[in-house]
């Protein structure tokens, strides 16, 4: 059976990207678990360097993007869930297409960033060597609910992990400081940033978390700090995108945490824009509640759009041009835009920063690149 489930993940993979489906890591996981659905208990999952999982609100690709970049820089090979399929099928998907036709994996570790709510689900199947808590903040409350509630199923969870089980934690968040047991901390020490094209407080905590992983893996830290230098950021953390003339950097901003950050990276003048264009949409992927933009820092928003050209797109962009107004900002009715085809195309500008939540970053890229993902 197993060698069933792993022909047609494969085949069921190659039939989506050949037909321009999407990135191929969702369905063919869903079907693997449905038909064989014991897969995180099989033996054949054997990584010899160890297995991180990567979980929180905020940074999880970054900062499993980040740590596999050390472990490559190490000459290690890992198995990751790439392209940010952070539910339970995401990671069946990537276990399997990185496995051989013979069913034997060749990776030396595997780095997985999985969705908050979905982590005790996973722990009750596989766990692994390390465990990354970045952070927990409000995000899809029409979906999760309040982070306490999140932290709740995280601490039975946790009760239950083998000893052998390494925690890291944001020393910043009050709620970790409640896990007990042997916890080791990570802040935002800005030492090791500086030695990225990153920015941000956020991103501090996500290399200073990378590197403890790297670390406690005995990994050669020498040519770990030398690959800093040559990381790129994560789809639509920070990328810059050429389109034409014009420039457009994406920063993902899909709850008030990483909005603020997003703002604070502005405000310090690491970006210069021109123009800012928000993008807000009420996706499932979003969550259908987008009352959190109202937790948005308006000091933050009115700095960030201070002396720049304000445009809006989404299917909730009016909902957001009002949130601008109550923060003082404001956005001509005519640089406000239901559809983003034409928010791009009417942007003049040269230099652009974009800040939309998740499914609207899928959007821009497809857009800008001709792809959502990688």
């Amino acid at each position: 059976m197993f060698y069933i489930i792993l022909y047609l993940t494969k085949i069921f993979n190659l039939l989506i990207k050949t037909l321009r489906m999407g990135a191929g890591y969702t369905w063919p996981g869903h079907v693997a678990l449905t038909l064989y659905p014991t897969l995180f208990s099989s033996t054949k999952l054997r990584f010899p360097k160890g297995i991180v999982f990567i979980s929180g609100t905020n940074g999880k690709t970054t900062t499993a993007k980040l740590l596999t970049h050390f472990l490559n820089a190490n000459g290690l090979k890992v198995t990751h869930n790439k392209t940010g399929a952070n539910l339970v099928n995401g990671i069946a998907s990537a276990i399997l297409l990185d496995m051989n036709w013979r069913g034997n994996l060749t990776s030396d570790a595997c780095v997985f960033e999985i969705d908050e709510f979905t982590l005790p689900f996973i722990l009750q199947k596989f766990c692994p060597d390390f465990l990354l808590l970045l952070n927990l903040s409000r995000d899809q409350l029409d979906r999760y609910g309040e982070v306490d509630i999140i932290f709740d199923r995280w601490q039975d969870a946790f009760s239950h992990l083998p000893q052998k089980t390494v925690v890291l934690a944001d020393s910043d968040q009050e709620l970790f400081k409640q896990l007990g047991g042997n916890v080791i901390y990570f802040n935002s020490d800005s030492a090791l940033l500086k030695k990225t094209r990153l920015h941000g407080t956020f991103n501090a905590k996500n290399v200073n978390a990378a590197f403890k992983v790297a670390k406690l893996l005995n990994l050669d830290l020498a040519k770990v700090e030398q690959s800093l230098t040559t990381f790129e950021v994560a789809y639509g953390r920070g990328e810059l995108i050429k389109y034409g003339e014009q420039r457009f950097q994406v920063f993902l901003a899909k709850n008030p945490a990483s909005f603020n950050h997003n703002l604070d990276i502005i405000t310090a003048g690491n970006v210069v824009p021109e123009a800012l264009l928000f993008v807000l949409n009420d996706n499932i992927p979003d969550g259908r509640d987008v009352s959190w933009i109202y937790d948005i820092d308006a000091k933050k928003l009115y700095e960030a759009c201070k002396d720049k050209t304000i445009f809006v797109s989404g299917t909730r962009a009016q909902d957001m041009a009002i949130r601008l107004k109550y923060a003082g900002v404001s956005v001509d009715t005519a640089n406000i835009f239901t559809n983003l085809k034409n928010a791009l195309t009417r942007i003049p500008q040269l230099e652009v920063v974009v800040l939309p939540n998740y499914s609207a970053m899928l959007e821009v890229r497809k857009l800008l690149l001709g792809r959502s993902i990688l």
